[in-house]
């Protein structure tokens, strides 16, 4: 994402609209998502999609994803597909 894109005066203009129905833990995680972020639904799974999409295509350039925790030991992130 550029700065540009990040800008809170531009609105966003819908791409595609999807009705989507979730399993009880991705119902889940998103009302936990929402109140933590205090962010509308459809924003969180905007972001979510271009995080997955970001991670799944830096994997199959054959890179790694790497969690760091607060004492400095790293967790290899993988993906079932």
């Amino acid at each position: 994402m550029t700065a540009d894109e990040s800008s809170s005066d531009q609105v966003p203009t819908a791409a595609d609209r999807v009705n989507v129905v979730l399993v009880a833990e991705a119902a889940e995680a998103l009302d936990k998502l929402q109140s933590r972020t205090r962010m509308k639904k459809v924003d969180v799974v905007n972001r979510a999609l271009r995080l997955y999409e970001f991670i799944d295509s830096e994997i199959r350039a054959g890179n790694k994803i790497l969690i760091r925790d607060e004492e400095g030991k790293d967790y290899l992130v993988k993906l079932l597909y």
